[in-house]
């Protein structure tokens, strides 16, 4: 009885704090100096931006994209000498395709005079392909200064500063999955980079403008199993980047504790731990019989040295204080899985729209996707204010995730530590007006004092206390503003404290990262790609390095060593598949496998220059 009469007064208080500041956001602050201020970062004012209108969205309307097989046809010819670089940068294929919608449902349809025609969905529920587009803030500044950096035709990066940078260290893996984008340990050569090629791309990332805070993603292949591994995270810590993650399988971070921790001291800030379920059944068709049970381990000795970990949802719940942020990533029809047929291509093809309302369907808490999820895009308009708030000599802008609005999503929930209940924010706070407010805040150009009053206001006035958890307050919205700007900005050397806050709540976000394979290619997302990879040919989107045919060129033109010849210098290592056991080293026990601590026998494995057939 006694929490409920102090919690009703609590919520009065809040009501009228809400209230106060609704009205006094809307009280006149004069002309607004839209874009006054310029940073050395920056090609420009805000003011200078592209307008929302420089990225066509809405349905039905005509976008650039490529015939699949004329890609495929002119990569080939390039690869094979019979033609120039210059054509697959500019013309690989390009045709125009329609977006439209039908039956409730979004379709890319396109037609090849050569090939004839394609078509593929791109949401199952249009009303939320809308809304994600409808939400869309714009792009970030024009890229400048960067022939070194971008010059790749009509796979060219233009707009943004990105979130991640994409380092593959190696081609090289220590497994053999299906599905895999990149067709690890089954093309003839090995492309690995060296530390004198990791610190000039390092240094380039910098030669640009919009010049950014950006997250340095370490990948492979298995970026673990390189040998410049740990020298790759202190030369980046030394260049100054402090967001420097990993993804990985798992497995040597399972198997050696002590490895997870000298990553740890070389500067690793985080780990994205692919998972596939929470099963060793779910996982098994990566070929490794006690994967799930690897992955465990791994996550407890990553958590053991203190790094961030980011993988599948229903795992983060339970492991919040382990667990940052949780990214699905729907199939990408490339590499291994290029040439599918028609058929397996349609029934598993898997949509951003699908992947909200499956979650919201799977889980115990209402998760509404018309209401709880947004364009990843949104939160550059957080971004935005911070960048207003720093001083005008800073070097760099916050991480800006600008990308298209059809190819990411996110849902940001908060999360009780202590007893691990979970909401979608949107259901208490009204994010979409928060988001707009935020974009006016941005806008309006004034000091920090009165932006960050006029923050305080858009806070109070879009929370509605009676629809917040219980034990939830308007106080614990200041430990979640810390936790979004350490996301967003380094402003302290407590930012990795900061991201996971010190109270009872903790922010996580849920992402959808669809990319575009060939079938899907929409060539004005490219443009404002949020995941360039980093290779000695510049910064490539994703989507185009592992479709268009740009990986298959620069590991031709940079190849470390044939396999024959990497044998015969380095020996193999082994691939884990077939159903093998991958051994690791429990606490205090003696090398074991994952299954309630039975002995294992030695792992059957593959060398790196034997094929395992991926599951059809």
């Amino acid at each position: 009885m006694s929490r409920i009469s102090n919690a009703l007064p609590q919520r009065l208080i809040e009501r009228a704090l809400c209230a106060i500041s609704d009205i006094a956001w809307r009280v006149p602050l004069g002309t607004a100096r839209k874009g006054q201020r310029a940073s050395s970062w920056v090609p420009g004012k805000r003011s200078d931006r592209p307008s929302r209108s420089a990225i066509p969205l809405g349905v039905p309307r005509t976008t650039r994209s490529v015939c699949p097989h004329c890609v495929i046809e002119t990569r080939n010819a390039v690869l094979d000498g019979r033609t120039d670089i210059n054509v697959l940068k500019r013309d690989p294929g390009v045709i125009n395709a329609e977006i439209i919608e039908e039956a409730g449902r979004v379709l890319m349809r396109k037609i090849c005079q050569i090939h004839g025609p394609f078509e593929d969905v791109l949401a199952t529920d249009a009303a939320f392909f809308r809304r994600m587009e409808r939400l869309y803030p714009g792009p970030d500044f024009a890229c400048t200064e960067d022939d070194l950096v971008h010059d790749h035709g009509v796979s060219s990066v233009r707009y943004g500063r990105g979130a991640f940078l994409v380092f593959d260290l190696t081609n090289r893996c220590n497994m053999k999955c299906w599905p895999c984008f990149m067709d690890a340990n089954a093309v003839g050569h090995v492309h690995e980079l060296d530390l004198d090629d990791i610190k000039r791309i390092l240094e380039r990332a910098r030669s640009f403008k919009p010049q950014r805070e950006v997250n340095i993603l370490f990948s492979g292949g298995e970026p673990t199993i390189s040998p410049f591994f740990l020298d790759a995270i202190g030369s980046a810590r030394a260049l100054g980047f402090k967001r420097l993650h990993v993804a990985t399988n798992g497995i040597r971070f399972a198997q050696d504790a002590d490895f997870a921790q000298q990553a740890r001291e070389a500067g690793l800030h985080s780990v994205f731990l692919q998972l596939d379920g929470v099963s060793d059944e779910s996982n098994s068709h990566r070929g490794v019989s006690n994967l799930f049970r690897v992955k465990q381990q791994a996550m407890e000795n990553l958590a053991n040295a203190g790094l961030r970990i980011t993988l599948q949802v229903t795992v983060a719940i339970r492991n919040v204080d382990k667990v940052f942020s949780v990214v699905f990533q729907p199939i990408m029809f490339t590499g291994r899985d290029e040439n599918v047929t028609d058929d397996r291509r349609y029934a598993q093809r898997y949509t951003l729209s699908q992947l909200a309302a499956d979650l919201g369907s799977q889980m115990s808490t209402e998760w509404e996707p018309l209401r709880d999820w947004f364009p990843t895009a949104a939160i550059s308009q957080f971004s935005d204010v911070l960048d207003l708030l720093q001083p005008s000599d800073s070097a760099e802008g916050s991480v800006a995730p600008n990308e298209h609005p059809d190819w990411g999503v996110m849902s940001p929930l908060i999360v009780n530590r202590r007893t691990g209940f979970w909401v979608p924010i949107a259901r208490f706070f009204n994010l979409e007006r928060f988001n707009r407010d935020l974009q006016i805040i941005a806008n309006s150009g004034r000091g920090k004092a009165l932006t960050y009053a006029r923050l305080a206001m858009a806070i109070l006035r879009n929370y509605s206390p009676d629809l917040a958890p219980s034990g939830f307050s308007v106080v614990d919205f200041v430990d979640l503003f810390r936790q979004c700007s350490a996301r967003t900005r380094i402003a302290s050397p407590t930012w990795e404290r900061d991201e996971r806050g010190t109270g009872e709540w903790v922010t996580t976000i849920v992402y959808g990262q669809w990319f575009q394979d060939l079938v899907v290619q929409n060539l004005a997302a490219i443009e404002t790609s949020m995941t360039p990879v980093a290779t000695q040919e510049g910064e490539i989107p994703f989507s185009a390095y592992n479709s268009v045919g740009w990986r298959q060129l620069v590991e031709q033109l940079h190849r470390t060593a044939t396999l024959p010849q990497w044998h015969r210098q380095h020996g193999r290592h082994a691939i884990h598949a077939k159903g093998n056991l991958v051994q690791v080293l429990g606490a205090g026990k003696d090398t074991m496998d994952c299954r309630d601590g039975a002995l294992a026998e030695k792992p059957a494995t593959l060398s790196c220059c034997e094929s395992e057939s991926p599951p059809q």
